[in-house]
């Protein structure tokens, strides 16, 4: 019996740790924040259509879906405060100012970006080997720049447009009438990113599918760690401290992300292909 023991342990996949408890808490609220902003305000924006007043009778109608829409909205606002805080709190308190807005342990883009999605391109087309990444990957810079800037317009047009009376009396009417127009589109252009590239790029790929647990469970294998970012791999082991990322296997947690994700990743592709389909019939 011990010797099977020893021989499973011996075999066992090795788990790196990718992303802490905080990121992960951040990432859940996000979640639940976004998937009632959008069940909740899409409908909205294709209310003439049977499957948006569908929908938003099944969530309750009015009031209760602007009840919804604004406790998620103060959800994405404790997110953004958390998450201004935790950079806050590396770059002021403990010094990692130069960390966290330059180098390869930022999320900020860098000029080696431009090199890496040349080199992608390249790759892609045939004409040159897989480039090699480090910690963040340049689509994530990106995907992490559109949440910075779709946050601070839907707070901002969604703000205006939570007290119309108010900023009606400090701004003229077209000022409303814009907020609500930036606000529509740019949460309709907000899902339609999340629903088809985050989602096909993050958690559809072959190897991936039904779900990247990484962003729930904090673990990737020192497989897909070598694979996907071998400059990180790299570095942690020549310094020594790759061991010290290793973390032991959560079959909870595993099962709790597949549970939860594989349900929203099907909502949200549903609702993708209504938007579309929605969008050209209104074109025709």
């Amino acid at each position: 019996m011990r010797k099977r023991k020893k021989k499973a342990m011996a075999t066992e996949e090795k788990l790196y740790l990718r992303f802490s408890a905080f990121h992960r808490l951040s990432h859940f609220l996000l979640i639940v924040s976004f998937f009632g902003l959008v069940l909740t305000g899409i409908p909205l924006a294709f209310q003439g259509h049977d499957w948006a007043r569908w929908l938003y009778s099944l969530l309750g109608g009015y009031p209760t879906c602007g009840y919804i829409h604004r406790i998620c909205a103060g959800i994405t606002f404790l997110c953004a405060f958390l998450h201004f805080a935790y950079v806050s709190n590396l770059m002021l308190w403990k010094g990692e100012g130069a960390k966290i807005l330059w180098g390869v342990e930022s999320i900020l883009l860098q000029p080696k970006d431009v090199m890496d999605i040349l080199a992608d391109l390249k790759w892609l087309l045939g004409f040159g080997p897989r480039p090699a990444f480090d910690r963040w990957i340049y689509w994530e810079k990106f995907e992490y720049l559109s949440l910075l800037w779709g946050t601070i317009v839907m707070a901002g047009t969604g703000f205006l447009l939570w007290f119309p009376t108010t900023f009606s009396i400090i701004f003229p009417g077209w000022v409303m009438d814009m907020a609500l127009i930036a606000h529509r589109y740019e949460a309709i252009l907000a899902a339609a990113f999340v629903f088809t590239i985050h989602f096909v790029h993050t958690h559809l790929l072959p190897d991936r599918v039904p779900v990247d647990e990484a962003m729930f469970t904090g673990r990737v294998s020192g497989e897909e760690l070598q694979h996907e970012r071998p400059v990180q791999y790299k570095r942690l082991l020549d310094a020594g401290v790759l061991e010290a990322y290793r973390v032991p296997p959560n079959k909870t947690l595993s099962f709790i992300s597949k549970v939860i994700a594989v349900p929203l990743l099907l909502i949200g592709l549903l609702l993708t292909s209504l938007m579309v389909s929605s969008l050209i019939i209104d074109l025709i």
